[in-house]
């Protein structure tokens, strides 16, 4: 069960969370919880952090682009960790409800490092991506291939072109017009 959990993972963007793309993981963060924790069953307090850790609307500031290998890799070391926690902390909730909010935390961050070495692999200017590796957008669940220079994972090389074309645009007006008051009527007065 938990491989399913694994492939459905994804960390939130902009106020709202990428899991939504996944309305059946809540079952099956129960479910694997349930496994985890063997009989009776979780405390009611657990399930519900582990459930508003991935399920709650957070506000993370940049956008992700997450292949599945490195997200399935990274979910299950987190739920290892949980599982961990779970067997050396069982006894003490409070403890390990902040224990599993601190390797929440540190999947999070790892996430953020994977995601801009995509992104950094796409804009680098020596981009030399030859296969076509399928990632998935976490501000709007869909999926992209990754390619190089695409404005889709690199808009700030984008804008620094746009501004280029702008300056350029500029810059000839200026010399036409300046050409033209010179050269055009400037003369013929005289």
């Amino acid at each position: 069960m938990l491989p399913l959990l694994i492939i459905c993972l994804l960390p939130a963007i902009e106020g709202k969370n990428c899991l939504r793309c996944w309305p059946e993981l809540s079952a099956l963060i129960d479910y694997d919880l349930q496994i985890l924790w063997v009989t009776p069953g979780p405390p009611t307090e657990l399930s519900q952090s582990i459930h508003s850790l991935f399920l709650e609307d957070n506000n993370f500031l940049k956008p992700w682009y997450l292949d599945r290998d490195h997200l399935e890799e990274e979910t299950a070391k987190f739920f290892t960790q949980v599982h961990q926690a779970i067997k050396t902390l069982r006894d003490d909730k409070t403890v390990l409800l902040e224990e599993i909010y601190t390797h929440k935390n540190l999947f999070t961050e790892r996430l953020n490092k994977i995601s801009d070495g995509l992104k950094e692999k796409a804009c680098n200017e020596s981009c030399d991506i030859q296969s076509t590796l399928k990632v998935t957008s976490c501000a709007d669940c869909r999926t992209h291939f990754l390619s190089c220079n695409d404005p889709t994972f690199c808009p700030a090389r984008n804008r620094r072109t746009s501004l280029w074309a702008v300056s350029l645009s500029s810059a000839l007006l200026l010399a036409i017009a300046g050409d033209v008051s010179f050269t055009g009527k400037g003369r013929r007065r005289q």
